[in-house]
């Protein structure tokens, strides 16, 4: 069942000005309930665009945005609801912690929510739990913390409104590679979890590859492709002549391929690399 659907949506920014930019182009496509979808595309391919769109930041020019069953953009209170439904975390996320301490900043959603104060706090500590914050760092400001504990605590804040769908801009945008791997450690662990729909919008082939169940490839606003990562990765060649740098790996079998090895055209993952040569060497009786 799709949680997110769009129907030719299109968004024009500067629209009736010499300006003029078409920065979506008639998408139309499905999100399903539970996956993990990873959006990648160069600079100006229109993907952070897109998911403003997903909890109604930015309105269509024209087309629809359907979440959850619900054509909202018109109706003000089914705009807030699924505000609420669709967690967006930006990038740099951290530069949005404001509360005098991490418990106040976590708590902040699920308090415009209008929740309890027993849920409010339920939430604050299951959400930071979540991203692997410890729990004395909760009362201390946010100021204090590392540059990685402030975005887990920015991402824990989004996490605790327990969104039908989270979305996540560049989230490991700026760390270095340890906080890049816990990055994408804790999104996958959280989905594992929750079992709702995460969306990770990213322009590095190689994190989405780890964790992604379809991507989205975005190309001058379109879709260029939606499709399992063996099948997008197997149309490497386009996706290095639209710019756009696929894994290390997926270029050395190809490169293989070349020599006349004649491997699968679909390798994304070392690990997936290492099963292919196994069973390869396995048939030539070298194992």
């Amino acid at each position: 069942m799709s949680v997110i659907q769009t129907q030719e949506l299109t968004y024009i920014y500067g629209e009736n000005t010499p300006f003029k930019k078409t920065a979506l182009d008639k998408v139309s496509i499905e999100i399903n309930d539970g996956e993990i979808v990873g959006i990648i595309g160069h600079t100006g391919s229109g993907k952070s665009t897109l998911i403003q769109h997903f909890n109604g930041l930015l309105k269509p020019s024209s087309g629809k945005v359907i979440v959850d069953g619900e054509d909202f953009i018109e109706d003000k209170e089914k705009l807030r609801t699924v505000r609420f439904k669709v967690g967006l975390v930006f990038q740099y996320p951290e530069y949005q912690l404001f509360e005098e301490t991490v418990y106040k900043d976590i708590g902040y959603g699920p308090k415009n929510m209008g929740l309890d104060e027993g849920e409010i706090d339920r939430r604050i500590h299951s959400a930071a739990k979540l991203v692997g914050l410890d729990e004395a760092l909760l009362e201390k400001s946010p100021f204090e913390l590392s540059g990685g504990q402030k975005r887990r605590a920015a991402i824990a804040g989004v996490m605790a409104m327990e969104p039908k769908v989270l979305i996540l801009d560049e989230p490991a945008s700026g760390l270095d590679p340890q906080g890049r791997d816990r990055i994408f450690e804790m999104i996958k662990s959280y989905h594992e979890q929750k079992k709702n729909a995460v969306l990770v919008v990213s322009h590095s082939m190689e994190d989405i590859a780890k964790i992604a169940d379809r991507i989205l490839v975005m190309n001058e606003g379109k879709v260029f492709c939606f499709d399992t990562p063996p099948k997008v990765f197997s149309r490497s060649e386009e996706l290095e002549q639209i710019g756009l740098s696929t894994p290390q790996v997926t270029r050395i079998f190809r490169k293989l391929n070349e020599m006349g090895y004649n491997l699968p055209q679909d390798v994304y993952t070392v690990k997936y690399a290492e099963k292919v040569l196994k069973e390869r060497l396995l048939e030539k009786g070298k194992v």
